[in-house]
């Protein structure tokens, strides 16, 4: 099991998608708030970063995963990984190796929406993303009234 580390603004709507997709997998995050513009500045000078969400594993490492859709492509590969250690055995490879008893799909709707679907048998299965998210720019607007 993965835990992450969000960075995000409390108006943020694909952090919260983020936020929630983590928690349907099962996943844990511990949230940094980008809520005043100091938070910001600060951020944006220590990573470089202009944008929300970030999302890094939360390791001793911080290892970068990106945006919400970064996240998503993440989770879909640690899933089928996870389908793969099934079916092949936790060797990853073996005839001894028992098939499963369940296939999880898991979809994302356009409206944020994620569903898990449990089969009774291994079959085959595609993934594919293909709606593209935009990041929340969270650089103050200037004002050049002077």
């Amino acid at each position: 099991m993965f835990k992450f580390r969000v960075f995000s603004t409390p108006t943020c709507p694909y952090c919260d998608m983020a936020k929630d997709l983590i928690t349907e997998q099962g996943m844990e995050y511990t949230e940094t708030s980008l809520d005043t513009q100091e938070a910001i500045d600060d951020f944006k000078k220590t990573t470089g970063h202009k944008t929300v969400p970030q999302i890094y594993l939360d390791t001793d490492q911080q290892e970068y995963i990106g945006g919400y859709e970064d996240v998503e492509k993440f989770l879909l590969s640690a899933l089928d990984w996870r389908r793969k250690q099934t079916v092949m055995g936790s060797s990853g490879f073996g005839a001894e190796a028992a098939a499963p008893a369940k296939t999880i799909h898991v979809h994302q709707g356009k409206d944020g929406t994620t569903t898990i679907k449990e089969e009774d048998s291994v079959r085959e299965y595609n993934i594919s993303i293909t709606e593209k998210q935009e990041m929340k720019d969270i650089t103050p607007e200037k004002n050049d009234d002077r």
